[in-house]
This record gives C-alpha cells, structure tokens and sequence, in this order.
C-alpha cells in the first residue's frame, strides 16, 4: 500500500507515499517521529484512513465546511482563494459534504509513533479557505477525532488533547455555522 518508502531526510524516521481514492491523488506519508514504528504498523494506520466508512468521512467533511464558513465570518466578507485554489469559483451546495472536497488538497500523512491496537493518523492538507496553516484532520481506529487548522497535534497524542484540550478549535465540535 504504502510506496516509494526511504530514509526521511528529516524528524521522521521514514517516507513514503499511497493514492488516497477520496481526493483522487498520490499523499506523502512519513512515520516514526523520533521513535520507531514499524512499515507494517504505519500501513495499519493509513489503512483505517483510507477504508473509512460514511459515516466516518462525513463528520470529517462537514466539519471541514465548519471551518470554512468560520474563516469566512472571521473574515466578514466572501475569501479569496489563493494559490492553487485561485481561479476555482466559490463553493456551491455545501449542505452535499463532499463539495468541498475540491477545495482541500492533502499534502502529508503522519505517524508520531506505535501504540498497539491505536491506529491513529494525522493529515495535513492545503485548503483554499485557510492558505496559511492550512487544514489538519486526526483519525484513530476509524474515527475522526480533530478538524481544524493544522496546530501541529500529534497523531498520537492522549485523547483529552483533541477532545478537551483543541475543542473550541476542533470543527467537529464546533457548531457556531449548523450545516
């Protein structure tokens, strides 16, 4: 599943690549961040992310629109796309979650580190609502656990952290734009 892999040339231990089916492109994977985690572990991982059920990637995709409609009400007026999102047109029927999809283009998958039986993965991806830092997604064990601009969370990290800690940030949480 996961190709291409070699020595990460920085913090990760290792890189790789895998087609994600959802958004119809090739995604860079890195795993191991200062510890040792296993290709076999970092394929379970992805593996869950890729094989998500509905019911599992549409929290993901209306809390990314959560997170659009607020960058856009922060910024009080319609955005402006930038980058390679700047000749695209305004989203259209977003009450359909999968509209935004191609409004959001994922750059890199990680895995800090192997915890047996806890699939977990962090995702960072471009989105033409936030070109500074971007939109970050959290899965463990098939359930989506944070969406929100990319704050640097770990994919591991306790539970408490994505669902206490970052929920105010957290779009799957925060419904101050109901779809």
């Amino acid at each position: 599943m996961i190709t291409e892999i070699k020595a990460a040339d920085n913090y990760y231990k290792l890189t790789g690549k895998i087609y994600w089916p959802l958004f119809g492109c090739e995604v860079k994977v890195r795993w191991g961040e200062g510890a040792d985690v296993s290709t076999e572990y970092a394929e379970k991982c992805v593996s869950q992310l890729l094989n998500l059920d509905q019911s599992s990637v549409e929290p993901l995709l209306k809390a990314s629109i959560r997170f659009f409609y607020d960058a856009e009400r922060c910024h009080g007026e319609p955005l402006t796309f930038m980058f390679a999102f700047e000749n695209m047109e305004y989203p259209k029927e977003l009450n359909a979650p999968a509209n935004i999809l191609p409004y959001i283009i994922p750059v890199e998958m990680y895995i800090d580190r192997e915890i047996e039986e806890c699939y977990s993965i962090s995702v960072f991806s471009e989105c033409a609502w936030e070109p500074e830092h971007g939109l970050q997604w959290v899965v463990r064990n098939g359930m989506p656990l944070y969406v929100g601009g990319y704050d640097g969370l770990g994919s591991h990290d306790d539970e408490r952290i994505y669902l206490e800690n970052w929920r105010e940030s957290n779009y799957l949480f925060n419904h101050l734009m109901q779809l």
